[in-house]
């Protein structure tokens, strides 16, 4: 009983020393004049009531909305003033009489890049200091390292650098240090001082740059409180060069057995996981983003019980997926909730094992190459919330099992080769279901147009799949839905009302590519908080240009049937709009005005009836995209087009401009895409035009331009798609056209990729390939090198020189006057799927290297002088069409059924001076007799010359050299009878031959 007495007062006396130890708001405690007057001292400089001080009124400093004082003194204590707005650049020293503060948060505010005062290490008191995105700048100072009982120290995301952190190991106290987005000189230095801080448990320095490289090994490792490491998208450098440092993840790391959060994602480590990794027990989360893993993940990983969190995700994994069923077995199996191994390239077939961790929430497995169907071991994941396989290539039905998922509110499978029915029955226990993502498959949905689903979506895409042809009316239920994607579903339906006027939490509507049909009202209700993004094009929609809500940024009413003017308020009732495509409707009239007022990135109105002269937009300087094809615009190219710094791509094509090419367009520096075919422009193409540097895609295809081709557009370094055809350009294909070097790049070995996608915009044009004009978007655009040169006048000879051209796939040079042999190496040339020489003026034997161009889809090289044999191998071997072969009359080879005799003509490198007159189907016998002929009569006759007068009076003298001299002449004779006999019987068989093949 004594001791329960005991233990009652021991309970009271330390709740009464807490309460009296507590800062306190009582209206009996009241601060001293002096802390009073330097916090109003402080925040003088600030509007108040602005700064939300609007509380900050009476001489009891205590009551102040911030401001807490300790409740036995009246001291101040605890200052909070973060996001107070503050917007200057003083720091007033007068908060150093608060002799008592222990807590001071200043983030969020904006004190002008000004440093850090270093006064702020006087306050002997602090255990907390929060500066955090409060736009200082400079460096650290180093009497921070004064704050000794400092337990919380928030620098992150201001401007500042720690250029030695010594200093940092005098903070004995310190249990969270938060460095984020710091610039740090010597990252060994940093990791050292941390390392003497017992009892730190959090380091967080996200984001930060480091000079150095941490080291792998540390003498001792002292951590042993550390239960958060977050290093996640750090960047390290070498300080003499400023290039990136990459190293193996270090050992020290995995000796922190108290780790429970560990954050490695894009912070430039490399290398294997190490099997030490088995030891920290202690994990929860851990996270190795974007680190090349190329010998997988080790099975030590299983002894990891507390793990829930893995996160793998763009890391390197390289392996089949059901290789590192080991990794997963053990207590990690029961353990882990959410797995992240998205683009990982990963490969195989989804294991049953997947549907042995039992306790799994997340299983993110997309953007790999996985394959097969989807096995009906998942269905045993009952705790499972979100399913991703995005962009694999699974095959095989819809799982039918997935119904008993019932806690799944993320069902993602979009962009595989699934195929089969989804009917009612499929979603009817999923009720938690907000995203379905479906999309590029091969999927039917049977779904009644007025069914009543059992769960409420934000998200919807499920474009590709069969849903029509009746509008979905069950839509009208899903009151949360966000994104909507309906493109391609087959619906010939007209769209109701209520669509229009009732989905007011839509903000992305995308119709595309279907068969809807209608007008469309002025006045639509979608989601006004956020920007909208709508995609009706392809369909049948009428009437005329309709409004849409002013918070629209992305409209695409392309492929319609709208027709009449663009209203001139049109604009103007959308001021948010920067990317709108009216193109290929039925709409007239001209451009409105206030087109220059709008905030328009991208215009693209092609393809319609569009007359009268472009506005002039001199003063929007924020164009990137303007498209004006097909149209009957006048006043040609408008000089302010390019003064706007951001203009990439330029379509003018079919639009009646004539004249010769603007000089205004020089100024064009950033321009990637300019097309101008198809007009009527005249005169010699500028050498101006090879100082567009930035220039990917030029088309000047279908005018008039005459001349030659100026050298110095070789100097378009980006260049990938280069098309002059039908022109009347003449003179040679200049040589330094081999040194296009984006073009002499292989795509498939640099995986060089244009980017032709800004934010929802896509890029399209219309090219000429094999024969035909298509519209190609931005992911064909990106991948494609092109040289068309073809329908000109163009002389001489195919340089050599463009065989440097590795990348090229379209190679078009037909109908020209080019003269000489095909390029000895034009089978370098792998790439390539067109090759057409047709209708010049080439002659001599095909390269035999054409043999390797294993890719090769269309060549022609019909109406030339090519002759001897076709080489055989490979694609060549499927070219038998004898109209690609046609023109050229001293070919042979079985795929134009004329047969070879002998080694007729391969060329197998270069040859000089063959005449494109001789039949190369003589036999090379009667080549070979020829030169023996040739070579008598030369003999024959230099022995007479030199010898004749010298015999002649040897004979004269000798009478026994007589005797010998004409019985060598018999001899000689009939030697020589017999080999011309032989000679003429086979000259004669050979050109019988010859006149069989004429007749």
């Amino acid at each position: 009983m004594d001791n329960y007495k005991a233990m009652i007062r021991a309970l009271l006396l330390f709740l009464s020393f807490a309460y009296a130890m507590a800062p306190c708001k009582s209206s009996n405690i009241s601060c001293p004049d002096a802390e009073r007057e330097a916090l109003l001292r402080f925040v003088g400089g600030f509007n108040r009531t602005a700064a939300g001080f609007s509380s900050w009124e009476g001489k009891n400093c205590c009551k102040w909305e911030g401001v807490e004082c300790d409740g036995r003194t009246g001291h101040v204590v605890h200052l909070d003033l973060q996001g107070r707005a503050f917007a200057s650049s003083k720091f007033d020293p007068s908060l150093l009489r608060l002799k008592q503060l222990s807590y001071l948060d200043l983030s969020s505010n904006d004190f002008g890049y000004i440093p850090i005062p270093s006064w702020i290490g006087s306050f002997k008191e602090l255990n907390y200091l929060n500066l955090s995105r409060s736009n200082f700048s400079g460096t650290v100072p180093e009497r921070l390292g004064n704050l000794s009982r400092l337990q919380t120290l928030d620098l992150s995301r201001n401007f500042l650098t720690l250029s030695n952190a010594n200093w940092l190991s005098q903070l004995t106290s310190i249990i969270h240090i938060d460095m984020s987005y710091l610039l740090i000189y010597d990252a060994s230095n940093w990791l050292q001082a941390l390392n003497m801080l017992p009892l730190v448990q959090e380091i967080h320095a996200f984001a930060s740059c480091f000079f150095g490289k941490f080291p792998q090994s540390l003498p001792h490792v002292n951590f042993t409180s550390l239960s958060l490491l977050d290093l996640s998208f750090t960047l390290r450098l070498d300080i003499s060069n400023n290039s990136e440092v990459t190293s193996s993840l270090p050992d020290w790391l995995f000796g922190i057995t108290s780790l429970q959060y560990l954050y490695l994602t894009s912070s430039g480590f490399t290398g294997l996981i190490p099997s030490a990794i088995g030891n920290m027990t202690s994990l929860k989360v851990l996270e190795l983003g974007d680190v090349h893993l190329n010998a997988g993940i080790p099975s030590s990983l299983s002894n990891l019980c507390n793990l829930r969190t893995l996160d793998l995700s763009f890391s390197t994994i390289n392996s089949q997926l059901d290789a590192l069923e080991e990794s997963f077995s053990g207590c990690l199996k029961n353990s882990l909730q959410d797995l992240y191994l998205a683009c990982t390239s990963i490969s195989g077939n989804i294991p049953d094992w997947i549907g042995d961790l039992n306790n799994l929430n997340i299983l993110d497995l997309s953007l790999n190459s996985l394959s097969g169907p989807i096995p009906t071991s998942l269905c045993k994941l009952s705790t499972l919330q979100v399913l991703d396989f995005t962009d694999n290539g699974l095959n095989g039905n819809f799982l039918e099992c997935l119904v008993n998922l019932g806690d799944v509110t993320a069902l993602k499978l979009g962009a595989n080769s699934l195929t089969g029915v989804i009917s009612e029955y499929h979603f009817s226990n999923l009720t938690k279901l907000e995203i379905i993502d479906l999309h590029s498959n091969s999927l039917v949905l049977n779904l009644s147009y007025n069914w009543v689903s059992p769960f409420q979506l934000s998200h919807l895409d499920i474009y590709g799949c069969k849903l029509g042809p009746k509008f979905p009316s069950w839509l009208q239920m899903q009151k949360p839905l966000t994104y909507l994607d309906l493109s391609s579903t087959g619906i010939s339906d007209s769209v109701p009302n209520w669509f229009w006027n009732s989905m007011t939490n839509l903000s992305t509507v995308y119709l595309a590519n279907n068969e809807v049909y209608g007008v469309i009202p002025n006045s639509i209700k979608f989601s006004d908080d956020t920007d909208l993004f709508i995609d009706l094009s392809s369909n049948y929609f009428e009437g005329p240009v309709p409004y849409f809500p002013s918070n629209t940024a992305q409209l695409d009413l392309s492929n319609n049937s709208f027709m009449g003017p663009i209203p001139d308020e049109f604009f103007q009732l959308m001021p948010n709009l920067n990317v709108l495509s009216l193109s290929m409707n039925k709409i007239n009239g001209r451009i409105p005005v206030s087109i220059c007022n709008s905030q328009l990135i991208t215009r693209s109105i092609a393809n319609s009836n569009l007359s009268g002269v472009l506005p002039n937009c001199q003063n929007n300087t924020q164009l990137l995209v303007l498209d004006l094809s097909n149209n009957n615009l006048s006043g040609g190219i408008p000089k302010w087009l390019c003064e706007s710094p951001w203009l990439r791509y330029l379509h003018q094509r079919k639009s009646s401009l004539s004249g010769e090419l603007p000089s205004s367009l020089k100024t064009c520096k950033h321009v990637d895409i300019l097309d101008l075919g198809g007009n009527m422009f005249t005169g010699g193409l500028p050498i101006w035009l090879g100082e567009l540097s930035s220039l990917k895609i030029l088309s000047l295809k279908s005018n008039k331009f005459v001349g030659q081709i100026p050298t110095e557009l070789s100097n378009l370094t980006a260049l990938r798609i280069l098309d002059l055809s039908n022109n009347n350009l003449s003179g040679p294909i200049p040589i330094s056209f081999g040194n296009f070097m984006s073009m002499r790049t292989p795509l498939t070995n640099s995986g060089f990729i244009l980017n032709f996608t800004f934010g929802n915009y896509d890029e399209n044009m219309i090219l000429d390939i094999k024969g035909r004009e298509d519209q190609y978007g931005s992911d064909l655009l990106s991948q494609i090198s092109i040289l068309d040169l073809s329908r000109n006048s163009l002389s001489g000879r195919i340089p050599d020189e463009l065989t440097n051209l590795l990348g090229l796939m379209v190679f078009d040079l037909s109908s020209n006057d080019l003269t000489g042999q095909m390029p000895f190496k034009i089978g370098d040339l792998t790439q390539l799927l067109y090759l057409d020489l047709s209708r010049n003026k080439l002659s001599g034997a095909l390269p035999s290297s054409l043999s390797n161009l294993s890719f090769l889809e269309i060549w022609n090289i019909s109406y030339n002088n090519f002759s001897g044999r076709i080489p055989t191998g490979k694609q060549m071997d499927t070219f038998v069409d004898p109209k690609i072969y046609v023109g050229n009359q001293y070919l042979c080879g079985f795929q134009i059924n004329v047969s070879c005799t002998g080694n007729e003509g391969e060329a197998t490198g270069p040859t000089i001076g063959q005449s494109s007159q001789t039949p190369t189907n003589v036999s090379e016998n009667a080549d070979e007799n020829r030169k023996e002929i040739l070579l008598l009569c030369l003999i024959t006759i230099g022995g007479f010359t030199v010898g004749f007068w010298a015999i002649t009076g040897v004979l004269l003298v000798d009478k026994r050299f007589r005797i010998w001299w004409f019985r060598y002449v018999d001899g000689l004779y009939d030697s020589l009878y017999v080999t011309s006999r032989v000679w003429l019987a086979r000259l004669k068989k050979n050109m019988s031959k010859i006149n069989t093949i004429d007749g």
